[in-house]
Parts: structure tokens; C-alpha cells; sequence
């Protein structure tokens, strides 16, 4: 009953929608990560640790 309910019904489209855009933008978001060089994020990597600039310096 509940399976030629769903269907037939014009409600379906709206998951199956959202489900592949949810795929299509997980998998750009993947492809761009992996595709870049690991040395462009040496610099991000070691922001934490940078001590040459000192707080007072920054404001």
C-alpha cells in the first residue's frame, strides 16, 4: 500500500533532489581537497606554532 503510495507521489522528487545535490557537492569538496599539493598546506599546518609575530605585534 505504502509502496504505490510513494510512488505516485510528485513529493518523491524533492529527497532524491536534495540527496544528489548533497552528493555532488561532498564529492566537488573531496576532489578539491585531494587534488591540491600537500606542500600548499605546510603553511596553514604550522599556523598554530608561528611564534614570530607576538600578540602585541598583531593588534
Amino acid at each position: 500500500m505504502y509502496r504505490e503510495f510513494f510512488s505516485h507521489s510528485p513529493l518523491l522528487m524533492y529527497p532524491l533532489l536534495a540527496l544528489a545535490l548533497f552528493l555532488g557537492v561532498f564529492s566537488l569538496i573531496v576532489a578539491r581537497t585531494l587534488g591540491r599539493r600537500a606542500d600548499s598546506f605546510d603553511d596553514r599546518a604550522a599556523l598554530p606554532l608561528d611564534d614570530e609575530r607576538r600578540p602585541s605585534e598583531v593588534l
